[in-house]
């Protein structure tokens, strides 16, 4: 998630409550209305809309007018302007991004689901716009040159770390895994999205998740997967090496409720 600092033109409130309930004394003048009083993280991944997460815990698409909004992973500054603190997609409402006002056409609420996909990609687009770096180091590459190390560093809105999976059970969906919620932002229970079928998964006694960029964090990246350990007695997989077991592309992951 970007560094913003976002507010509107109105004084602050107090913190929304659970749900999507809006604080006491405000009612939205539309259900798909966000409260720009309490937004609690703003996402880009294209410059045609954003997404973002209200203090309600519910999340929501903002799309532009005109050419769009590009820039807000790399502002200093983001206000939201909407009259009496209510973003609907009015003509009146703006969001000013560093002085500079780009015109709102729509608001509307999205799934977890669209959030993280906006949110992960929102994260490589920011760390592809931060300024290059010297690294140094003991591991050296070939001729004794330093070897610079290029990781992704994942959010608990799209990703779960491997070491704090403590269950995961599978349905007509992929897999729910179940975490340890005080590790992964809140979140107890993430949808793993799969690749088609998983027919590994029948029989299975356990399976291991293994992260396509070896940082232990499953988000649906590339080479993410979820890899079969045990099998049922007589299942001839049981005798294959753990490293070549067979395994399913994880596709998406993000919060279950």
């Amino acid at each position: 998630m970007a560094p913003l600092a976002l507010a509107c033109l109105l004084p602050t409130v107090a913190q929304a409550g659970p749900a999507t309930a809006a604080p006491p004394g405000r009612s939205p003048p539309a259900a798909h209305c966000l409260d720009a009083r309490d937004v609690r993280q703003v996402e880009q991944a294209g410059p045609e809309a954003i997404a973002v997460r209200g203090g309600n815990g519910v999340a929501y698409r903002i799309d532009f007018s005109g050419a769009g909004c590009p820039g807000i992973n790399e502002a200093s500054q983001v206000r939201l302007e909407a009259p009496a603190g209510w973003a609907c997609g009015r003509p009146s409402e703006n969001l000013v991004v560093d002085g500079r006002s780009c015109g709102i056409s729509a608001v509307s609420v999205i799934d977890d689901r669209d959030f993280a996909e906006t949110a992960r990609a929102s994260s490589r687009q920011f760390a592809s716009t931060l300024p290059g770096v010297e690294v140094t180091g003991k591991a050296a590459g070939r001729g004794g040159e330093s070897s610079p190390r290029h990781t992704f560093q994942g959010s608990a809105d799209f990703c779960f770390a491997t070491r704090h999976v403590r269950s995961w059970n599978e349905d007509p969906q992929g897999v729910v895994v179940e975490t340890n919620p005080r590790r992964n932002g809140g979140n107890r229970y993430y949808r793993v999205e799969l690749g088609g079928s998983c027919s590994i998964l029948a029989g299975a006694q356990s399976v291991d998740f293994q992260s396509g960029f070896q940082n232990g964090l499953i988000c649906g990246n590339p080479g993410d997967r979820i890899v079969m350990v045990g099998a049922m007695a007589g299942d001839l997989r049981s005798d294959t090496p753990r490293f070549a077991r067979p395994g399913c592309e994880v596709l998406a992951v993000y919060p279950k409720d």
